[in-house]
């Protein structure tokens, strides 16, 4: 006896499945087909023109992950990065500390090093939040250390420097930073509110990144209970897909995408 016979459940998981990732790896896989990503470009009204061998699409967008485990400069270049991005009060400060008490500083116990400078992924709210008293600086490390855990789900990177950056959601709905529970008491203890997930993408394109961005927001259907960003476009995933071409995909994208269509 299993869990399916005792539902009488004999379709396949194509027809219940309900993870936004596999979603948005469908949606990946098919604008990499055909002409469907011009006609994709199209549906969303993108003012962005394709340039040919410059563009690249990615699924779970990780470049500044990738950006920093690519520098070979050295520890003095990453500290110079870390401060000429985030213009702390106390620079001076942190200019002068050691590698260990610089990564100390910011709370990077779980990978506290004495030979390199870590990645701010890494750093720790609960950690730093001693260190820094200012407000308007904390708030800034906050945001950048957030830019090195986000991964928007697909970025298409019409040229180097310009991208369309998509957050799929199915059923849920734009998450919230901080999300732990001893950083929500931090925030508030500070009297700071909540940062939209969208708002981080923001940051992390445009001000981190240097690159110009339209944001797409892509739900299965509009409700009051999503956070949205003024600069993101609400497209539904039947509207994305509305105009692309799937005749070759096997059936349980096709039934996938017929689950969209007749989605209320």
């Amino acid at each position: 006896m299993n869990i399916r016979k005792l539902l009488n459940y004999n379709d396949g998981y194509y027809m219940i499945n309900r993870e936004e990732r596999n979603l948005a790896a469908i949606f990946y896989h098919i604008l990499l087909t055909g002409n469907n990503l011009t006609q994709f470009i199209n549906t969303i009204g993108s003012d962005f023109l394709i340039t040919d061998n410059e563009l690249g699409i990615y699924l779970e967008y990780a470049y500044i992950r990738d950006l920093w485990n690519n520098i070979k400069q050295g520890n003095d270049f990453k500290r110079k990065l870390i401060l000429d991005l985030l213009q702390p009060s106390n620079r001076q400060e942190l200019e002068n500390l050691t590698i260990f008490d610089f990564n100390d500083y910011f709370g990077a116990k779980r990978a506290l090093s004495s030979k390199n400078i870590v990645s701010p992924s890494n750093w720790s709210i609960a950690n730093y939040d001693k260190n820094i008293p200012d407000n308007d600086d904390f708030l800034k490390v906050c945001k950048f250390k957030w830019c090195f855990n986000a991964k928007p789900d697909i970025v298409i990177h019409t040229s180097h420097n310009t991208a369309i950056c998509i957050e799929a959601k199915f059923e849920s709905i734009e998450g919230i930073y901080p999300s732990k529970s001893i950083e929500k008491t931090i925030f508030n203890r500070r009297k700071i509110s909540n940062i939209g997930q969208l708002s981080i993408q923001k940051h992390l394109m445009e001000e981190i990144l240097g690159v110009k961005t339209e944001y797409i927001f892509l739900i299965q259907k509009k409700s009051s209970s999503h956070i949205y960003n003024g600069k993101h476009k609400i497209v539904l995933w039947k509207e994305a897909f509305a105009n692309l071409e799937i005749s070759d995909c096997p059936n349980f994208i096709k039934e996938c995408i017929k689950r969209l269509d007749n989605a209320d």
